[in-house]
């Protein structure tokens, strides 16, 4: 039977309160586009209080791709409108006193949910997309059991040791990942690194891209590796890039 007290034990799951090491977490009735709850959390400032987000909505922004500097950008905005503030991926908001408190935490959780909605509803640039890291999620999530490495240093034939962007380890193979973009300078070192490192049996080498790069581009880089769309990395859920 429908009655209000049905009604308030199904919304009794948002009122929790617990102690943690980010201050006292409470969880909200604002959903993230996962439709996960967000949380914020509360700390004593003088007489007043911080409420804050804990980063979790830069989390979230990073799980669907985006980097530090497009959520920055999103989150610097959204805040303004809320009367919050963002610094170092956080957003929060003080207030002078508890009458104040309930107001801050549904504030500042509607901006966390509203910083990712934001972002998840405007066209992804290239630049903005952490197609390095979604490779790795894609991998590490994947049945494919293979080993991912950020920033792996491999040494040249030069001598000079080149950082790759992602390393993958799979079996005997080693696979070696660079984001190019179509500023020239990122083509001119990956296609520096490519070219040296040995060719051998067991190691492969991919120029990983997202949006466009031009013809001569293209033709430059697949002298040194093979180009790779992150759109196929996304389709094959990463298995195009083991052998």
């Amino acid at each position: 039977m429908l009655d209000c007290q049905l009604i308030q034990t199904s919304m009794s799951q948002f009122s929790r309160c617990e102690r943690t090491d980010a201050g006292f977490m409470v969880a909200t009735h604002c959903l993230y586009p996962s439709f996960e709850a967000v949380s914020v959390f509360v700390v004593g400032y003088g007489d007043g209080f911080i409420v804050h987000d804990s980063g979790r909505a830069a989390h979230v922004a990073w799980k669907h791709g985006f980097d530090d500097r497009a959520f920055k950008n999103a989150a610097q905005n959204i805040t303004k409108e809320y009367g919050c503030s963002s610094d170092k991926g956080q957003i929060s908001c003080q207030v002078p006193s508890s009458e104040w408190l309930w107001s801050a935490i549904s504030t500042v959780a509607n901006a966390s949910a509203d910083t990712v909605r934001t972002l998840l509803r405007k066209p992804q640039k290239a630049s903005e997309r952490n197609i390095i890291r979604q490779t790795k999620n894609l991998l590490d999530s994947s049945v494919w059991r293979a080993k991912t490495v950020l920033n792996e240093p491999v040494p040249g034939q030069s001598g000079k040791v080149h950082t790759f962007d992602l390393a993958v380890h799979s079996n005997d193979d080693l696979t070696l990942v660079d984001e190019v973009t179509s500023h020239p300078n990122s083509i001119a070192a990956k296609y520096l690194a490519f070219s040296d490192v040995a060719t051998r049996p067991g190691i492969h080498k991919y120029a990983l891209y997202d949006g466009e790069l031009a013809s001569e581009d293209k033709v430059l880089l697949s002298n040194v590796a093979d180009l790779l769309d992150f759109g196929a990395v996304e389709r094959s859920g990463g298995q195009v890039l083991l052998q």
